[in-house]
C-alpha cells in the first residue's frame, strides 16, 4: 500500500509539473503577445512620426514656391516699374533734350534687373533649404523606425529565452 501511495504522489508531482510548464508556456504566449502589441503599436508611432515629419516637409517645399512667386512678382513690378520710370525720363529727355536723365532711366532698369536677380537668389536658396529638411526629417524617420524595431527584437528574444529556460528547469 505504501509503494501505491508513493507512486499516486509521483504521479501527483509530475502533473503538478506539467501544469507549471502549461501555465509557463501560456504566460510566456502572453508575454509574447503583448510585445507583439507594443512593437505594432511602435512601428505605428513611426509611421506616424514619418507622416508629420512628411507633413513638415511638403508645407516647407510650399512655403518655398509661395515665396519664390512671391519675389517673383516683387521683381516683375519691380521690372515695369523701371519701364514708366524709363519711358517717363525718355520722354523728359526728348522733351528737354536732357541726356542726364535717360542715363538715370538706363541705371534704374539695371537697378531693377539686379533686385530682380537677388529675389530669385533667395527663393533657390529657400527651395533648397526645404530639400535639406526633407532629407534631414527622412532620416531622422528611419533611424527611429530601426531603433523601434531593434529594441522590440531584443525584447522578444528574451522573452522566448525566459520562457524556454523556465520550461528546461522544470
Amino acid at each position: 500500500a505504501k509503494g501505491l501511495n508513493l507512486n499516486k504522489r509521483l504521479l501527483h508531482e509530475t502533473q503538478a509539473h506539467v501544469d507549471d510548464a502549461h501555465h509557463a508556456h501560456h504566460v510566456a504566449d502572453a508575454h509574447h503577445a503583448h510585445h507583439v502589441a507594443d512593437a505594432h503599436h511602435a512601428h505605428h508611432a513611426a509611421d506616424a512620426h514619418h507622416a508629420h515629419h512628411a507633413a513638415d516637409a511638403h508645407h516647407a517645399h510650399h512655403a518655398a514656391d509661395a515665396h519664390h512667386a512671391h519675389h517673383a512678382a516683387d521683381a516683375h513690378h519691380a521690372h515695369h516699374a523701371a519701364y514708366a520710370h524709363h519711358a517717363h525720363h525718355a520722354a523728359d529727355a526728348h522733351h528737354a533734350t536732357d541726356a542726364h536723365h535717360a542715363a538715370d532711366a538706363h541705371h534704374a532698369h539695371h537697378a531693377a534687373d539686379a533686385h530682380h536677380a537677388h529675389h530669385a537668389a533667395d527663393a533657390h536658396h529657400a527651395h533648397h533649404a526645404a530639400d535639406a529638411h526633407h532629407a534631414a526629417a527622412h532620416h531622422a524617420t528611419d533611424a527611429h523606425h530601426a531603433a523601434a524595431h531593434h529594441a522590440t527584437d531584443a525584447h522578444h528574444a528574451a522573452a522566448h529565452h525566459e520562457a524556454a529556460t523556465h520550461c528546461l528547469r522544470h
